[in-house]
C-alpha cells in the first residue's frame, strides 16, 4: 500500500513556499477590524483577482469579523495568518473553491495561556483537487502554545485535512485546539486532526462530520497522487474526548494519541445533520444571519435524557411470536425497563447490578441505561438499536477481556493498567468494589482471594502487577 505522506506530523505543511508566498498580495486584519458592527446582517467584501492570492494577518487582540471573501476567480486564494493571543476571526464566510496554494486559515497562539477563537466562520466551498492546501492549519513553527476553539465553523471538501491541528505535539508544545457546534464534510487526510499532548484534553463537542464520494484526492505533498482517506476524528499524542457528537470516517489514533467518546454515534448510526447555528453558505457566515436550524429531534431527545439521568435506549425486537429470541447484556451503570419504542414491561425480564437477562417474542423490549455498553449477546433472530438507530449485536459492547484472579495466590495483589479505548469494569468477569477505580482509560484496583474481570476496546497500552495474581487476557466476547 502506497504511504500517507500527508499523514505524517511534518512542521511545515502550513508553511508558503517562496514562490507562492509572493505570490501573496499582503493585507493586514487591523484595516479590516471593527470594535462593533451596527447591523450584523452589513458586511465588507474582499475580492481576489484570478491567480492571485490574499494575505491577512490577524494580530495580538485584534478582532477580524463580518467579511467575505469571494475567491470565485480562477487560482484564487486567500490566507489568513494569527500572532499574539487574544484574537478573533468571526463572521467570514470565504466564497468559491480554494486554489490550494496554501491552507485557508493558519493561526495560532503564543502563550500558554492565551486563548484565540475562530467563530462561525465558512470554508465549505473546498480547494482544489490534487494541491496540497486545506482547511486550517495550526501553526506549529510559532509554536502554538495556548487554546483555539473553533466554534460553529463549516469546512468542506479540502485536500490536505480540513482541521490540521495536531504539529504544535510534534515540536513538544502542548497548544489545543477545541472543536464545538460544527461541521466537516468529506475532508481528506482527516476532518479533524487534534494535538493532545501534555495535561489539557483538547475535545469535540456536537459536532458532525460527514464522508461521502465528494472527497478531492490529494496530489502535491503526497506519495500516492489520487488517494483519498478521509478519517472522521485523529487523535495524537494523548487523549481526545468526542462529546455528543456523530462520527463518519472513523475514530484513529497516532503517536500515542487515543480517543474517549461520551454520547456519541458513528459509521451509519451518525445523524448527518448540521449542527445548530453552522453557516451553510459564505454569505450567512459574513453576515451572522440565517444559518442551519439543526436536528430539532436530536435536541429534544438530548434535553429529555439528560432530564432523566439515563441518556441510553437500547430496544431488541422480534416479529416473530412463535419463536422467542433471548438476549443479555451488561452496561458500567444503571439500567431500567422503558416503554419506548412501543415496548412492554415484562415480569420474565430481569435486571441484576447493571445486567438485563429477557426475552422478546412478536414484541419489543427496552431498556434506559447510563455509561458503557459492557458487553450484549444474543440467541434468535431480532432486531436491536442502540439510540433509536439499528446496530449489529454482534458488535455491540466492548469485546475485550482482562482478569485479575487472586483466588490461588497468597496475599493480595494491586494492579493498573492504561487502554487505547473505553475501559469498563465487569460483575459478569468478577467482583465490584470501592478498591478499584476507573478514570478514563486507566484502571487501578486489588484482588485478595477473588478476581477483578474488565470488558475493554483498543489496545491494552500498560499494564503492572504486584503481587501473585494470575492475568488472564481474552481478545472476544
Amino acid at each position: 500500500m502506497a504511504r500517507d505522506e500527508t499523514a505524517r506530523d511534518s512542521t511545515d505543511s502550513g508553511l508558503l513556499n517562496r514562490r507562492s508566498y509572493l505570490k501573496f498580495a499582503g493585507a493586514t486584519a487591523a484595516a479590516f477590524a471593527t470594535a462593533g458592527v451596527a447591523n450584523a446582517e452589513d458586511y465588507r467584501t474582499i475580492t481576489v483577482p484570478a491567480g492571485q492570492q490574499k494575505s491577512i494577518h490577524v494580530g495580538d487582540g485584534v478582532t477580524f469579523e463580518n467579511v467575505l471573501i469571494d475567491i470565485t476567480a480562477s487560482g484564487a486564494g486567500v490566507a489568513i495568518t494569527t500572532s499574539g493571543n487574544g484574537w478573533t476571526i468571526r463572521n467570514v464566510g470565504i466564497k468559491g473553491q480554494h486554489s490550494g496554494e496554501s491552507f485557508m486559515i493558519m493561526p495560532g497562539v503564543e502563550s500558554s495561556d492565551g486563548h484565540g477563537l475562530i467563530e462561525n466562520v465558512y470554508m465549505g466551498d473546498g480547494t482544489k483537487a490534487r494541491k496540497h492546501g486545506g482547511g486550517v492549519w495550526v501553526n506549529a513553527n510559532l509554536p502554538h502554545r495556548g487554546t483555539i476553539t473553533i466554534r460553529r465553523t463549516h469546512i468542506a471538501n479540502t485536500v490536505n485535512n480540513g482541521l490540521y491541528a495536531s504539529g504544535p505535539g510534534s515540536k513538544g508544545a502542548k497548544g489545543i485546539t477545541n472543536v464545538e457546534d460544527s461541521y466537516f464534510h468529506s475532508n481528506n487526510i482527516s476532518n479533524i486532526r487534534l494535538n493532545a499532548k501534555g495535561s489539557r484534553t483538547p475535545y469535540v463537542k456536537n459536532s458532525v462530520v460527514k464522508v461521502d464520494e465528494s472527497t478531492p484526492p490529494c496530489g502535491e505533498n503526497c506519495s500516492a497522487p489520487g488517494t483519498v482517506n478521509n478519517r472522521g476524528v485523529w487523535s495524537w499524542y494523548g487523549t481526545t474526548k468526542v462529546i455528543d457528537s456523530d462520527i463518519q470516517g472513523g475514530l484513529v489514533t497516532a503517536h500515542g494519541g487515543n480517543v474517549k467518546t461520551e454520547n456519541t454515534r458513528t459509521g451509519d448510526n451518525a445523524d448527518l445533520t448540521p449542527p445548530k447555528g453552522v453557516p451553510m453558505t459564505a454569505e450567512q457566515a459574513a453576515s451572522g444571519a440565517a444559518k442551519s436550524h439543526g436536528n430539532r429531534k436530536r435536541a429534544a431527545k438530548k434535553k429529555q435524557s439528560k432530564a432523566k439521568g439515563l441518556p441510553n435506549v437500547i430496544s431488541i425486537s422480534s416479529n416473530s411470536s412463535s419463536k422467542a429470541a433471548s438476549y443479555e447484556f451488561e452496561v458500567a451503570g444503571k439500567i431500567r425497563k422503558s416503554t419506548d419504542h412501543g415496548a412492554s414491561k415484562d415480569d420474565d425480564d430481569t435486571l441484576k447490578n447493571g445486567t438485563a437477562t429477557g426475552s422478546v417474542a412478536g414484541g419489543t423490549d427496552s431498556y434506559e441505561f447510563s455509561g458503557p455498553l459492557v458487553s450484549f449477546s444474543l440467541d434468535g433472530k431480532a432486531t436491536v438499536s442502540l439510540n433509536g438507530e439499528q446496530v449489529t449485536a454482534g458488535k455491540l459492547g466492548l469485546p475485550k477481556t482482562i482478569v485479575i484472579d487472586g483466588h490461588k495466590t497468597a496475599g493480595s495483589s494491586s494492579y493498573s493498567f492504561d487502554v487505547g479505548g473505553s475501559v469498563a469494569k465487569s460483575d459478569a468477569l468478577g467482583s465490584i468494589n470501592k478498591m478499584d477505580t476507573v478514570e478514563g482509560t486507566r484502571v487501578t484496583g486489588k484482588v485478595f482471594n477473588g478476581k477483578d474481570g474488565y470488558r475493554f476496546s483498543g489496545d491494552l497500552k500498560r499494564l503492572q502487577v504486584d503481587g501473585k495474581a494470575r492475568i488472564s487476557i481474552g481478545a472476544g466476547k
